[in-house]
């Protein structure tokens, strides 16, 4: 055989056994850089105010992934009222080690929300998913994209059969577009309202601007609640859509928050059927009393117009003060 012939026989597998090489070395150095970040992260603060805490890893995903398990994590969020906690038995993120910044995470087991109430007694949701998965994706540093998705959440306190949460910074606009999705929502009987227990459909689309000011945040470099606190923009509803019990309603508006964090503007909404919903409500609360006053006033056979508003810490029917609403943080 001529040694050209054995050059193209033998150059192919040459050419392979180097790239996998080199990928064989590229995962453990990113891997063991990954792993040593990790280590150190546990116990401290992996963005300002915001605290990892696990008992147990695992790195797998050779080699092109890096898959990272956790056992027992809690993520503890400082907020204004008190610290609010996430705890899941089991985590996992999902990573390429190469290309775009592009993660997914999915927690299996009990998960526990804990937060303090404006009483300041401290309060707690516990729940197993069926399902529950989430997906980010950076860009120059910051989080461009993230979705959320939990299925078949089973606890005494809510239940879902679906829930998605969707974020994504506009490409053309100094924005971040919001979507939220709901299905199925069940109360308990302490948490019900004048509307009952179920929630059959939550559908709300909005818009937040302006997102630069939010850019440290986003970056994992600015506490939510500073950021926030700079944030002088506006959260613009485009649709809202909900069928709670009786009450069908969709709407649209614009809410602020004022110096004390608390929400401010208008909030419009359509409510059909008004002549069901006035036989099916009980009216022991004054702001659902002066809905069903409103709509009173209005044609049976039409969709009823309702004005919400907010101002000073206060909520209002059209111009009837009807409840004080707390600071959001």
């Amino acid at each position: 055989m001529k040694y050209s012939h054995r050059f193209f026989l033998w150059a192919p597998v040459a050419v392979l056994v180097a790239l996998l090489s080199a990928a064989v070395i590229h995962w453990f150095v990113a891997a063991g850089a990954f792993a040593k970040y990790i280590d150190r992260a546990n116990g401290h603060e992996i963005a300002p105010g915001v605290t990892l805490h696990f008992a147990h890893r695992q790195l797998a995903g050779f080699p092109f992934r890096i898959d990272l398990i956790l056992d027992d994590l809690k993520i503890d969020i400082a907020a204004s009222r008190g610290p609010m906690e996430w705890r899941s038995e089991h985590f996992a993120m999902h990573t390429l080690d190469y290309g775009r910044v592009q993660a997914i995470f999915e927690a299996a087991g009990k998960q526990t929300i804990s937060w303090t109430g404006d009483d300041g007694a401290r309060k707690s949701l516990a729940f197993t998913p069926g399902l529950l998965r989430a997906s980010s994706i950076d860009v120059d540093g910051r989080l461009s994209r993230f979705d959320l998705e939990l299925i078949d959440a089973a606890s005494s306190e809510l239940a879902a059969a679906s829930l998605q949460f969707h974020l994504r910074r506009d490409p053309k606009a100094d924005s971040l577009d919001i979507v939220l999705n709901a299905d199925d929502l069940r109360l308990s009987p302490k948490l019900k309202s004048a509307f009952g227990t179920g929630i059959k459909k939550l559908r709300l689309e909005a818009t937040m601007r302006p997102a630069t000011t939010l850019t440290p945040l986003l970056s994992g470099k600015r506490d939510w609640r500073s950021a926030m606190g700079a944030w002088n923009g506006a959260f613009g509803i485009s649709g809202l859509d909900v069928a709670w019990a009786k009450l069908e309603a969709t709407g649209s508006g614009q809410l602020t928050l004022d110096s004390a964090h608390r929400p401010r503007g208008i909030l419009n909404l359509k409510i059909a059927h008004p002549e069901i919903l006035a036989t099916q409500v009980e009216r022991n609360q004054e702001l659902y009393a002066a809905i069903m006053d409103s709509v009173l006033k209005q044609p049976a056979d039409a969709a009823a117009s309702v004005r919400l508003a907010f101002k000073d810490g206060m909520a209002y029917v059209g111009d009837t003060p009807v409840e004080f609403v707390s600071p959001l943080y």
